[in-house]
């Protein structure tokens, strides 16, 4: 099995809680809350403490966030990947994997992510 297909199989099980609490340690809550569109990052902390958890389009976001995340993972260090996530990528147009994330472009960055691990 693939890096990426080991990540979507790992993504697609996860409980909101889980990768909630896996991005906020990793991204942070900001960034989470700005993929997932939430004004708050206070509530991604509330998704991972399971007090609440996402609906809709942002459990989807919040879904591939963490998709992407798990490609990285295989082979990078935390810094590394929020580094990644924030930064201009050359994939990507020269957009950030978070702005086109929260653009709803989520097959894009899988690839991205994982050319990335190839480079």
């Amino acid at each position: 099995m693939s890096t990426a297909e080991a990540a979507y199989k790992q993504a697609m099980k996860a409980s909101p809680q889980e990768m909630a609490a896996n991005l906020q340690d990793v991204a942070g809550q900001r960034l989470v809350a700005y993929v997932t569109k939430h004004k708050s990052p206070k509530v991604v902390g509330r998704w991972a403490l399971a007090q609440h958890a996402p609906q809709g389009d942002s459990l989807q976001a919040l879904r591939d966030l963490f998709r992407a995340y798990l490609i990285l993972k295989q082979s990078e260090q935390p810094d590394t990947i929020r580094a990644w996530l924030q930064s201009a990528n050359p994939h990507l147009n020269d957009q950030a994997p978070i702005e086109v994330l929260r653009e709803g472009n989520s097959a894009a960055v899988f690839k991205a992510a994982a050319d990335f691990l190839r480079d």
